[in-house]
């Protein structure tokens, strides 16, 4: 695995500044949300090219929060799916890795689940297509349990694999906090009908996410690293957290060398 952290390594509005920040810490892998990047486009390529001059590779993620590519709202709905095309333009632009984007959700609480799921099967396969036109790799994210949220597990995220069929650039993220914040215990990976192109990491303490690895929370980080390495993953894995990221990248790094430790000595197989 390549252990990557974010644009949130710390708090401050100049992008250089955490980029060099990444790189000193010893990170040649980075994941940035592109909500995060200058508004125009030249400074947006700037910022990159700075990154990728530092040695850093990296992935991208597409804006979130507002965005909603499932909207009800015609407007918000083209926005938001705009956005993810531009993620997607800028990692073909600057030959990046994978673009993370989150799935559509319900707009309130009287729009019916159903409605909202044709919609948003609709606009992931144009993402999907989009994405192959320009020979990017993306990961539809799974979401933590929070309302109007419609995309939760591994069987939601196969409702979604007719999309991959002859489509290999279209694929999923895998949130582990994510998923532990359902209560039903560890994603079975092999049951994964999509290919897993991303993964994001961080540690869930009283159901909030994005607590740093040394915390006392119910991620699992051990078995998170035997269920990668079971799968034969070798993408990025993507550290979502503020604080302790040095602590956080050794104690991953250490469980993922345990892991590795344990499927030796039993012949490959965890």
């Amino acid at each position: 695995m390549k252990i990557a952290c974010t644009y949130r390594i710390i708090d401050e509005n100049d992008n250089k500044k955490w980029i060099d920040e990444a790189v000193r810490l010893g990170f040649s892998y980075m994941e940035i949300a592109t909500s995060v990047l200058p508004e125009d486009e030249a400074g947006q390529d700037e910022i990159i090219a700075y990154a990728l001059s530092r040695g850093l590779t990296l992935t991208l993620h597409a804006p979130y929060g507002i965005n909603n590519i499932s909207a009800a709202d015609d407007a918000r709905r083209t926005s938001s799916i705009a956005n993810v095309k531009h993620a997607i333009d800028l990692s073909a632009k600057h030959k990046l890795g994978t673009v993370t984007f989150h799935p559509g959700r319900l707009s309130d609480d009287a729009e019916p689940p159903e409605e909202n799921m044709e919609r948003m099967m609709a606009v992931v396969a144009e993402i999907a297509q989009y994405a192959k036109e320009k020979q990017v790799h993306v990961g539809m994210e799974n979401m933590e349990r929070r309302p109007y949220e419609l995309i939760y597990t591994v069987d939601d995220l196969n409702r979604f694999a007719c999309l991959g069929k002859d489509n290999p650039y279209f694929g999923v993220t895998l949130d582990f906090a994510h998923y532990s914040s359902h209560g039903i215990g560890m994603p079975t990976l092999r049951a994964l009908q999509l290919p897993l192109y991303n993964v994001h990491v961080s540690q869930n303490v009283g159901g909030k996410m994005h607590y740093a690895l040394p915390d006392d929370g119910i991620v699992d980080v051990d078995e998170v690293c035997r269920r990668l390495l079971d799968y034969g993953y070798d993408g990025a894995v993507v550290l979502e957290v503020r604080n302790q990221i040095p602590e956080s990248r050794d104690l991953l790094a250490e469980a993922a060398r345990r892991a590795s430790s344990i499927s030796k000595k039993q012949g490959g197989n965890l």
